[in-house]
């Protein structure tokens, strides 16, 4: 048994036996998975009810969608050791030199912020719709479309901005780098990556008498391949198992390849990303204290994932041909958790718990929360209810939760609490101290919160449920999903998922008729259900 911090975990499941246990809920296709431990490669195929599975092994094309991003990164990787550009080399110095911008700050965007989804860019431009044919959405984006919108976009702000996912920025590169090499997107991976690495069937276009693709679907619905343009390096390449799990060993043992200051370069953190830190279009996190290099994808009708753990030597992957199922729940599913070991409570006065209060920021759609109640600390994440934190005995600075089996460990600088690093499931996830106050949250019993529970009605008409669940309420309206909702006092609840907030009206008697949702600006009366 392995430990790290009384966190405890078993030997991992085989990755063909998770992807067993679940291909029966897929409505249509199949999964493939590759997995290279300690340089024992083991394939399996698995078809969905009714599917065949020998049509599902390691030589079957698939879409692997933003996995492409990773051979885009290695590209740039590849280009700066070969002194072709740098990391800090702008976009305008390589289109061409009569194209004028809006704003100069997109013309200073660089090639690393375009790797490392710190350009400001958006995830599609706002010309996208121009470029889609039935439902192939990126099939037209041409060039000629992509300079219209760099000539006239405009940043809000200075870079680099932080880690925000833009297949428009790494679909930019790819042509960027295209043109560096003089080829096109396509044939610059092949020659650059894809040959000395061996990978002779990862391509975006293959001849009709190469390996067959499994077929898309997304759910029972067969759909349509994907087809790329000017963004190609977003997400264009097909590939097999056998080819990812030959990749996978080549990051896992970079040192050994053709491409070791390429892959050294593009391993490398550039920025911090969520859940962790991000290289060239690679995402580094944390497994069981070991790192881990990985990055997953998703077309119309495929799912993918790749995941490399060097210091193990590990790699898997995952092909799905069915939108439906997430291909890194599945890698997820491979780590068993052991027995929990509860660690001893330690103490806490009154005077250190200003040290902790604050709000965390993990990502620009994520965060932290750590709040006062009763003299004991309480941490929720966004969309999450407020859990107690306790403090660990003989560990300064760390805690852990009674309710879930993880841990959170405080980061002091110059004695000056700066972050905090959630460790659960295998997974570390930090979170920078924000300037932003402490919410003024008031914690309740069931019993307290109970009389809000029921069915509103919102302008008289769709069903908004409060629901209880521990002790937290949870707002649902019609078809959406619940999130927690917070009490600020005075009967009004705050969202924390959406700038939104619920205000409770009572009668003489104390009994509650109603609420008003007030969201951008806007209350809309909701009246409580007979």
């Amino acid at each position: 048994m392995l430990t790290l911090s009384n966190l405890t975990y078993g030997a991992d499941l085989p990755l063909p036996q998770v992807a067993a246990k679940v291909v029966s809920r897929l409505p249509a296709g199949g999964i493939v998975t590759g997995e290279s431990l300690q340089g024992k490669v083991t394939y399996s195929g698995h078809a969905a009810p009714g599917g065949e599975a020998k049509d599902y092994h390691e030589n079957v094309l698939f879409e692997i969608g933003s996995i492409t991003k990773v051979f885009t990164g290695l590209l740039l990787a590849q280009a700066v050791v070969e002194g072709k550009v740098t990391l800090e080399t702008p976009i305008s110095k390589l289109l061409d030199p009569g194209l004028t911008f809006a704003d100069p700050k997109i013309a200073a965007i660089t090639l690393k912020q375009l790797s490392t989804h710190t350009s400001g860019l958006p995830r599609l431009p706002s010309n996208h719709g121009s470029g889609v044919r039935q439902d192939d959405p990126y099939v037209a984006y041409d060039m000629k479309l992509l300079i219209d919108y760099l000539s006239t976009a405009k940043l809000d702000g200075e870079g680099p901005f932080p880690c925000q996912y833009s297949n428009l920025g790494v679909g930019l590169l790819g042509s960027l780098l295209g043109r560096v090499y003089g080829l096109s997107w396509e044939e610059a991976v092949i020659q650059k990556i894809c040959l000395p690495l061996g990978l002779k069937n990862t391509r975006m276009t293959f001849p009709t008498s190469s390996l067959p693709l499994a077929p898309p679907f997304e759910g029972k619905k067969p759909v349509s391949s994907w087809h790329f343009d000017a963004v190609a390096g977003a997400g264009a390449l097909r590939s097999t198992a056998a080819d990812l799990i030959a990749f996978g060993q080549a990051i896992a043992h970079a040192d050994q390849t053709s491409l070791a200051q390429a892959f050294a370069l593009a391993m490398q953190p550039q920025a911090v990303a969520p859940g962790g830190q991000i290289g060239l279009n690679l995402f580094i996190g944390k497994r069981d204290g070991a790192e881990v290099y990985h990055h997953n994808g998703g077309t119309g009708g495929y799912r993918s994932a790749l995941q490399v753990i060097p210091a193990k030597d590990i790699v898997r992957v995952v092909l799905i041909n069915n939108a439906e199922m997430d291909a890194d729940g599945l890698i997820a599913r491979t780590r068993q958790a052991g027995p929990r070991v509860m660690p001893a409570e330690g103490t806490l006065t009154p005077e250190q718990l200003p040290d902790y209060l604050g709000v965390y920021d993990l990502d620009r759609e994520a965060r932290f929360t750590v709040i006062s109640h009763q003299n004991q600390l309480w941490c929720r994440l966004t969309g999450q209810a407020f859990l107690r934190l306790f403090p660990k005995k003989d560990a300064p600075n760390r805690f852990f939760y009674k309710a879930v089996d993880a841990e959170v460990q405080f980061t002091r600088e110059a004695g000056e609490v700066t972050a905090l690093t959630l460790f659960q499931n295998g997974r570390e996830l930090t979170a920078k101290r924000t300037a932003q106050p402490v919410p003024a949250i008031l914690l309740h019993t069931a019993d307290e919160l109970k009389p809000y529970t029921g069915t509103y009605h919102l302008m008289g008409l769709k069903p908004f449920e409060i629901t209880l669940r521990g002790n937290t309420l949870f707002a649902k309206l019609a078809e959406q999903p619940p999130v927690p909702i917070f009490d600020l006092g005075n009967d009004r609840f705050e969202y924390d998922v959406v700038e939104a907030s619920l205000t409770f009206s009572r009668n003489e008697k104390g009994e509650i008729l109603g609420f008003t949702l007030l969201q951008n600006g806007l209350p809309v009366p909701a009246v409580r259900g007979k």
